[in-house]
């Protein structure tokens, strides 16, 4: 439990830690990912299911000076559907 406090809390460890998620259907949840060897988190997330229902939504790392963590997650809208 404390090494998921410290990911939360936006401290990096064993290189991962917690991103803020900004806008959209999951605002305000925190998204724990592993950092590139650059240090940098993954480009785009991409959610779904739960209360963001069955639609796909996308969301980029920005930097941010406001978090701990260096980075957020923005809402970047729904993906189009796929054609199966």
């Amino acid at each position: 439990m404390a090494l998921i406090r410290r990911w939360v809390a936006g401290e990096t460890v064993n290189n991962a830690v917690g991103i803020k998620i900004v806008g959209g259907p999951v605002d305000g949840r925190t998204k724990i990912v592993l950092l590139d060897e650059d240090g940098t988190p993954p480009p785009v997330i991409r959610k779904s299911g739960g209360s963001a229902g069955p639609i796909r939504h996308a969301y980029e790392a920005v930097r941010s000076t406001d978090v701990r963590a260096g980075w957020i997650y923005a809402y970047t809208g729904p993906e189009p559907a796929t054609e199966s």
